[in-house]
């Protein structure tokens, strides 16, 4: 039902140019941590990035789970060429489109969402949590490539933008709350001082 999609593509800076993905959570890098909470749901799992030779040693540790590491055809033009490239080799209907910044993704919350996606016959459910939308761990139509591709095309690359074109619904904290569902999942690191202050609170 879902294809999973981690987007890797980013250049790092200011995690000073440490790659996100490999960041150690928890004893493990978090590229790791987020395939094994994508398997529980995912049967495809897609990782986008422009340094596959740096994380493929890494994907292939995860048993029973179609990793595939691709690049971006718009290179280095943000999160919309790495939702337009994952599109493009899909095979399920909709897609889990996360960052690889953030160490607390929750398959529960994804699948939670892709049913309503599913039900409503939407193009996206997107988390909007404490009146923020959080365009990543949103669960889109894989179609929504297409959509990508025009505002590539017309040299626009925010992400936001995506979401003026498409027929979405967001999803609040109720949401959540009434499935029993922590919104951790919407975390992300990306400076030094936040990986410390997430990792100085792990358990």
């Amino acid at each position: 039902m879902i294809t999973g999609v981690i987007l890797a593509g980013g250049l790092n800076r200011r995690m000073g140019g440490r790659l996100k993905a490999l960041l150690p959570v928890q004893g493990q890098p978090l590229l790791l941590k987020q395939l094994k909470e994508m398997s529980s749901i995912c049967k495809q799992v897609i990782v986008v990035t422009n340094e596959p030779e740096v994380l493929l040693p890494h994907l292939s540790s995860v048993p029973d789970i179609d990793v595939q590491c691709i690049t971006d055809q718009y290179v280095q033009k943000g999160p919309l060429s790495g939702i337009h490239a994952a599109s493009l080799i899909a095979t399920e209907q909709h897609l889990w489109i996360v960052g690889c910044d953030m160490p607390f993704i929750s398959a529960e919350a994804a699948k939670a969402m892709a049913i309503l996606c599913q039900e409503a016959n939407l193009d996206a459910v997107i988390p909007v949590l404490d009146g923020r939308v959080h365009p990543l761990h949103g669960i889109y139509s894989r179609l929504v490539g297409s959509e990508a591709e025009v505002l590539l095309e017309q040299k626009q690359y925010r992400l936001m933008g995506l979401l003026d074109l498409m027929d979405w619904k967001p999803v609040e904290n109720d949401f959540f709350e009434q499935q029993n569902i922590p919104t951790h999942f919407v975390t992300n690191v990306n400076t030094p001082e936040e990986y410390e202050q997430m990792s100085a609170n792990l358990p």
